[in-house]
């Protein structure tokens, strides 16, 4: 049941993240990085019960791989919130959110199937 928990909350990091590419499309530099300060708050909001539920998964994990497929999760969701640090500061343009992105659904999606493949 942890794997569930996990999932529902790693679907509602998403929900913050499908936010994101309006507030990137912001073209005032100062409008857009406050908006993603705004942004990345709401993201340590969400955070507490992912991070929690990503805790629990892991121990109840039967598996090695299941173990590091929920590490993957967690280091994926910190690689957004990086991401969106390092544009709301003009390191890094908006394209890396995006590559951030990609590897985060990879590993929530990675996540699925191995649960799947645990003994009940």
């Amino acid at each position: 049941m942890s794997y569930l928990a996990f999932l529902e909350q790693a679907h509602l990091m998403g929900v913050e993240y499908r936010q994101t590419p309006h507030i990137l499309s912001t073209e005032d530099h100062e409008e857009r990085r406050a908006r993603l300060e705004e942004h990345r708050a709401r993201l340590r909001e969400v955070f507490g019960p992912f991070r929690h539920s990503c805790q629990v998964a892991a121990v109840d994990a039967r598996s090695s791989a299941a173990r590091a497929n929920c590490d993957r999760v967690f280091a994926a969701s910190r690689m957004v919130y990086m991401a969106l640090g390092d544009i709301a500061e003009g390191v890094s343009d908006t394209s890396v959110f995006y590559v951030a992105l990609d590897h985060y659904w990879s590993a929530v999606t990675e996540l699925g199937e191995a649960m799947r493949l645990e003994e009940p």
